[in-house]
């Protein structure tokens, strides 16, 4: 992990001293929706379990090509083994949800280029990858009721005779992997159109990772509520819930979870020597869409020599 971050910000200090003197600042925000890829699906984007997200974000433009971008964004991800399609995952039976809240700082590049004084380029999609620290805290609803499942230790966190398993940490570290496009509508206003996908260094953003724990060594240690949100399986059975053993797996240890955020971006270039307005240019307009000149108001001077 350490090695990728200390790869991942060389290459944006080699970019940042690679660039023209073409610099500005640009502000914006971002709407769309959050997914999510684990224990609990089979798809990186599910449509019904999409929900909102949004954001802000102020970069700095180290060129028309380069630029380092620190956003702020808030989002909801969710999942359910009722919407898979495979046997297992139908008995098993988990869900959640959770919020997510990160905080990122990514390099992006652009090809040809993004530079929108007098619409030199004005137009142009790009690429973008970082480092994020995010929090989020999984829920699941049983029983006319919402439970926080972290402080549950579902899978045996905790638990003295399991102390190889502590509890999970509800902050972490991610790394943005995204593409994009991006219009300049003039040469104050953008608009974009963006997927990022974070993969997180845990594995439990659905709580989900590991072994089912022993029956009575969790209820013992951590409670009724934490046995009856780990095995789920009674209420597809319509009885008792099927007895693991400590070696059947309730998760993939071996990938860690994922979630992504997908939507539009609207910002504001901070340009020298460009005039203040939405529509700032001589002729206006929206980018690279001028209207004609209009000669109606041309005078014809004629001398009387």
């Amino acid at each position: 992990m350490r090695k990728l971050i200390l790869i991942i910000f060389s290459f944006i200090t080699i970019g940042a001293f690679s660039q023209r003197p073409m610099q500005w600042m640009e502000v914006g925000v971002f709407g769309g929706v959050a997914n999510y890829y684990g224990d609990l699906t089979q798809d990186y984007v599910v449509a019904g379990t999409s929900k909102p997200a949004f954001g802000g974000f102020i970069k700095y433009n180290m060129g028309y090509r380069m630029g380092l971008k620190l956003s702020l964004n808030h989002g909801w991800i969710a999942a359910a083994d009722s919407n898979s399609t495979r046997q297992n995952q139908l008995l098993r039976n988990l869900s959640f949800e959770s919020p997510v809240t990160e905080v990122a700082l990514t390099f992006e590049y652009f090809f040809p280029g993004f530079y929108p004084k007098k619409l030199h380029r004005p137009l142009s999609p790009y690429v973008y990858t970082g480092i994020a620290g995010f929090h989020f805290k999984p829920e699941a609803f049983y029983e006319g009721e919402w439970y926080e499942l972290q402080p549950l230790g579902t899978e045996g966190q905790d638990i003295n005779e399991l102390d190889f398993r502590e509890p999970y940490s509800l902050y972490d570290l991610a790394i943005p992997i995204g593409i994009g496009v991006k219009w300049a509508m003039t040469e104050r206003w953008n608009l974009g159109f963006e997927y990022g996908a974070r993969w997180t260094f845990t594995d439990y953003l659905d709580d989900v990772s590991r072994t089912y724990a022993d029956r009575n060594t969790l209820i013992e240690f951590n409670g009724l509520d934490a046995y009856n949100l780990s095995n789920r399986t009674g209420e597809i059975l319509g009885g008792e819930p099927i007895d693991y053993s400590f070696n059947d797996y309730r998760g993939d240890p071996t990938n860690n979870d994922w979630y992504m955020f997908l939507g539009f971006t609207l910002s504001r270039n901070f340009i020298p020597g460009t005039e203040e307005g939405f529509l700032s240019l001589d002729k206006p307009g929206l980018g690279c869409f001028q209207p004609k000149k209009n000669k109606k108001n041309d005078k014809n001077y004629h001398t009387t020599r």
